[in-house]
């Protein structure tokens, strides 16, 4: 496949499996063998992992808008940073022990990936999503105090 090609593939898994909350896309996107490699987790193999964190960010976020702000191409890998946004209207489980009540507050994200592409989908990826960011806006840890003027 082209760089192109590649880019459009990575762009479709943020706006229609997280933006529109089309987990059926994830299966057409990645290979049924990928492997998503997550800051302070184990690697994950398989679509479901995507899937189910969509899920939970489209529950707590249904509102959720996605934007892709950049992708770089090099060679077999597509880096891209995209922007979530939405209102906070449900509650968010950050673990299976632990959820966050819904806010009712305005909230936004970034996340990095890398993606790593062969045979027309992507095989594994390595992602570092703004929780910091998030958690702080959700109330969950306390956010810095604004500098004194």
């Amino acid at each position: 496949m082209s760089t192109q090609e590649n880019k459009e593939l990575a762009r479709r898994l943020y706006v229609e499996v997280f933006g529109e909350g089309r987990a059926e896309a994830a299966d057409e996107i990645l290979a049924a063998d990928c492997v998503s490699h997550g800051p302070g987790m184990p690697p994950r193999v398989g679509t479901e992992g995507i899937k189910v964190q969509a899920a939970l960010l489209r529950a707590a976020i249904p509102d959720l808008v996605v934007s892709l702000e950049d992708q770089l191409v090099d060679g077999d890998r597509v880096a891209s940073r995209w922007r979530g946004s939405g209102t906070n209207t449900g509650d968010l489980r950050l673990s299976p022990a632990r959820s966050v009540t819904a806010t009712g507050r305005a909230i936004a994200f970034e996340e990095m990936r890398i993606d790593r592409f062969e045979g027309g989908r992507i095989v594994e990826s390595w992602f570092i999503p703004d929780r910091l960011s998030l958690w702080q806006q959700l109330g969950v840890i306390p956010a810095p105090e604004p500098p004194a003027r």
